[in-house]
């Protein structure tokens, strides 16, 4: 949806008596010739979420991302917009910048000598809302800060939308007065005392219906959306707070250059904020995926289930039926898309097929099938569910490589050496007939014990378990000298961090623990990418012009100098000259243990850019390389049920094996590159959604784990200290997060520049619920307190009856597990807390120690101040620290929170 300039149903007049606040956007057909006379870049726009003023325009067409400062330049663009940027002179822009800046701190400065306006408020709302923003993720988000210091390279102004993502839509609460950050409270209760018909000099008005009420996206980086009131629900201007916790759906319809909000429209009525299926929703539709169900056009592309496989398929393919075929696949999974067999040779070689579901015989170009998959152009794989990109009836059984069904495959074979050096390779249509489905487990089990014999689901009549065990083996054998000569040749790993989630017969987080990629999975891997590169150099050798390939740039400069530097501080010298190097460095600090090397790799995984699909053509050479695999050509193939991008690569590998002289595929080189891009985006959308997901299960996970035992504490490790907050990261959760000073019960910090340490004078015998719940009005943390409170209550009765079995922990005093909160508003007696220790032992034995932790080595790191009242605590980096985390459900996203623990409340000094 391309916004047009002045785009508007006001009438003429009042057109023109309205002043214009954008300026309009150039027409479309004249931004080609701008483009080629180099008057103009192309990218895709990214708002800083923290500072919605600061924006940035991501291109190729130059070596850093161009600043667009302000909503004026960023002129009505949204996030992810592919728009038109016209270069400015950085030094006006930053010069600009600065004045505005000083005319803000200036109208501060005199208001807080004026007496009718509430100074902090603002202040106040922007500090609320940065909370919010960073406890929407699992992870901080690190956005380049402009500085005088570190000056953008390049700064420019919008001056079109080129492509906006079809039906984008919108989650938000609806509200009745626009809330303004520039308005006080006063001018709001004025603002709405007119609505309702009071005069403000004493009599009676006419009471004026309103025209619009207002969406508020959930995503903060989107504008307020003035919605027609009558789209509002019909109750809505009586008792706007019967909907304040409910989510909406709108969506974009204009923006006209003299309205500073857009106007839209109401979609949708989600539900209340803080239910599974509302939230789910929400976050698809923030991500623009849709659960829809696939229209009938789509299905009817498709052949009706049961199928059976035509003769003449059996005549032109390869049938790979007699060996011994099988797929490894997690235990719930129903699409499976990628298969293995392995066969020794007499002359001591190896063959090893990687056999692909041959999706593009069911996807025919140019049908609704095909241009639905398109859309989607990927599979959404959330906690409880997945959204597929191609309906269930192919993707789960007519694709799907079901053991002891023939299917259809495109397979590419290798012969390979003893050592897994490549001796030649074919790729072609085939049939294969699957003996079994692995679990990934069932795999590992072979894997790690020889004599290991899980038993298996054989479903091909012939085949023996055996026959599977030891082509696992031997697949295994193949898989380590592939991997090991990759690392060798100077390839970088970095594991995305990702939550597994055990859900109960209702579908809420009962458990959840850290991904682990295991033998078997890496045995996959392996030969994925060995079939994925090898496509990857048939396809661009045959179309050089149209190849659809996948790179991985460098790390941009500042963001790994940035991060050499964070690991320097925190003590770990880190060689970035290439890809291996890296590697080294991340292998030399595995070692140090598990909590630096999961900080490492998070600080890394941001340092790094995205990996992109592209257009062979459209690029210059020398940028086609994957950084991380440093190899000169990647693609992707081996996924076409979740990806469209393979979806793509199978139609040009085919056409390069059925003209090997004058190859043709039906694509131009523009129309792959617009496909590219949104495979890109729709990627990145997807991974969003699933990181959203994984946060909002983890979010009912504690905030069910307080309601049942208390305040969730847990251990975390330092990752930053700055001088009003540090940074922790809590490996059990795989999460980052701000502590804030604010939000701590003491009497002083100091920050230590030169060590970089934070000195926190603690309040003595204060507790932090106790004190955040008693010095706020934040529901959120009357509920955490409450919760403590009920649980300290229950741990003390519970005492009363603990002699019976004391005994049983007569050896173990030195593991007890720590209760996290005591009653508030006193100190623990030495005998109520060893009793309250061991029946909180005794329930976690139940809880798997959920909600408490040993308090370990963050003990040693505070030291009580002689002849004071208080205590202080030294924060270092990479020094284990206890946290309290929270979640609150009743904001959408949901919001974690990680509060410091004061050790010294419970007697630990």
């Amino acid at each position: 949806m391309n916004l047009g300039p002045g785009q508007t149903n006001f009438g003429q007049g009042n057109q023109q008596m309205r002043k214009s606040l954008f300026a309009p956007y150039l027409p479309q057909a004249s931004i080609p010739p701008l483009l080629a006379a180099s008057k103009l870049v192309i990218g895709v726009l990214r708002v800083n979420k923290r500072n919605r003023s600061d924006a940035y325009v991501a291109t190729d067409a130059l070596d850093s991302d161009i600043y667009i400062c302000g909503s004026k330049d960023r002129n009505r663009a949204l996030e992810g917009d592919v728009v038109a940027v016209e270069l400015l002179d950085v030094d006006e822009v930053w010069g600009t910048k600065k004045e505005k800046e000083e005319k803000k701190r200036k109208k501060e400065e005199n208001q807080a000598f004026d007496p009718r306006i509430q100074q902090n408020t603002r202040r106040e709302d922007k500090k609320r809302d940065d909370v919010e923003v960073e406890g929407q993720g699992l992870v901080l988000f690190e956005e380049e800060e402009v500085t005088d210091e570190q000056r953008p390279n390049f700064a420019g102004h919008i001056v079109a939308v080129v492509e906006r993502m079809p039906g984008q839509l919108f989650s938000g609460t609806l509200g009745l007065l626009r809330p303004s950050s520039a308005a006080t409270k006063e001018k709001q209760e004025a603002e709405r005392r007119e609505r309702e018909g009071v005069d403000l000099r004493g009599g009676q008005r006419e009471e004026q219906r309103p025209k619009i009420v207002w969406h508020r996206p959930t995503d903060k980086r989107v504008p307020l959306i003035a919605i027609p009131v009558d789209q509002a629900p019909a109750d809505f201007l009586q008792d706007p707070n019967k909907y304040s916790s409910t989510l909406f759906i709108a969506g974009i319809k204009r923006w006209p250059i003299t309205s500073l909000h857009p106007f839209g429209t109401l979609v949708e009525e989600l539900g209340p904020i803080g239910d599974i299926e509302v939230e789910t929703n929400a976050l698809l539709r923030d991500c623009n995926f849709s659960s829809e169900e696939f229209s009938e056009n789509v299905v009817r592309c498709l052949p009706p289930v049961p199928w059976t496989i035509p003769d003449r398929e059996y005549e032109v393919r390869r049938d790979f039926r007699s060996q011994t075929v099988f797929t490894i696949d997690p235990e719930t999974a129903k699409d499976l898309d990628d298969a293995l067999h392995v066969t020794k040779n007499e002359d001591g070689t190896y063959d090893v097929g990687v056999h692909i579901a041959d999706v593009t015989y069911f996807v025919k170009p140019n049908t609704a099938l095909d241009r639905e998959a398109r859309k989607r152009a990927t599979t959404v794989y959330l906690v409880q569910r997945a959204v597929p990109m191609l309906p269930p009836s192919l993707s789960e059984q007519l694709c799907s490589l079901t053991p002891g069904q023939d299917k259809l495959t495109f397979s590419v074979v290798f012969k390979l050496t003893p050592e897994a050096k490549i001796i030649d390779t074919w790729f072609g249509k085939s049939i294969i007939c699957s003996s079994a489905k692995l679990h990934y487990s069932q795999a590992q089990a072979m894997l790690v014990d020889d004599s290991a014999s899980p038993e298996l689901k054989i479903e091909k009549e012939g085949t023996a378990s055996s026959q599977v065990y030891e082509a696992v083996r031997l697949l295994g054998h193949l898989s380590r000298q592939l991997r090991k000569r990759r690392f060798e040749d100077g390839c970088l790993r970095i594991d995305n961090i990702k939550l597994n989630f055990k859900l109960d017969e209702d579908g809420l987080p009962d458990d959840c623990q850290i991904a682990v990629s295991a033998e078997a999975n890496q045995l996959v891997e392996e030969f994925m990418l060995l079939a994925n590169t090898a496509v990857a150099n048939k396809i661009a050798a045959g179309l050089p012009e149209q190849a659809l390939l996948r790179r991985h740039e460098q790390p941009i400069d500042r963001r790994i100098e940035g991060f050499v530097k964070r690991a320097k501080k925190l003590g770990f010298e880190v060689d970035t000259s290439s890809a291996g190097a890296l590697m080294k460095s991340f292998q030399a600090i595995e070692i140090e243990g598990k909590a630096p090397h999961f900080v490492m790799q998070l600080m890394a995984t941001k340092a790094m850019v995205k990996a992109k699909y592209f257009c062979a053509g459209a690029l210059d050479i020398a940028k086609w390389p994957h950084y991380a695999l440093n190899i000169p050509l990647y693609t992707h193939f081996t996924s076409p049920i979740r990806r469209f991008a393979d979806v793509m690569v199978h139609r040009q590998l085919e056409a390069v094996l059925l003209s090997a002289c004058d190859i043709k595929f039906s694509m131009d080189p523009d129309t792959i590159s617009k496909s590219a891009q949104h495979c890109n985006v729709k990627r990145d959308a997807a991974r969003m959604a699933e990181e959203q997901s994984q946060h909002l299960f983890l979010c009912l996970l504690i905030a069910d784990l307080t309601a049942k035992y208390g305040p969730v504490v847990r251990d975390a490790t330092v990752i930053g200290v700055w001088d009003e907050a540090f940074d922790v990261a809590v490996p059990d959760f795989a999460i980052e997060k701000r502590v804030h000073v604010d939000q701590m019960p003491i009497d002083n910090h100091v920050h230590d520049e030169h060590s970089n340490t934070l000195k926190l004078y603690w309040k003595q015998g204060v507790d932090v619920v106790s004190y955040l719940s008693e010095h706020s009005t934040d529901a959120h943390l009357h509920s955490v307190r409450h919760h403590a409170e009920r649980h300290a209550k229950l741990m003390e009765a519970s005492s009363q009856s603990v002699q019976a079995e004391s005994a049983l922990f007569d050896d173990d005093e030195d593991d007890v597990v720590q209760h996290p909160l005591k009653a508030v508003g006193g100190k623990v007696s030495e005998r109520e807390k060893k009793s309250s220790q061991r029946m909180k032992s005794v329930e976690m034995m139940g809880a798997k120690g959920k909600s408490s932790l040993k308090w370990g080595k963050a003990v040693e790191k505070i030291e009580a101040a002689p002849g004071v009242t208080h205590c202080v605590q030294t924060i270092r980096e990479l020094e284990t620290v206890p946290v309290i985390v929270t979640a609150d459900t009743s904001k959408s996203p949901p919001v974690l929170k990680i509060f410091a623990v004061c050790l010294f409340f419970y007697g630990e000094v």
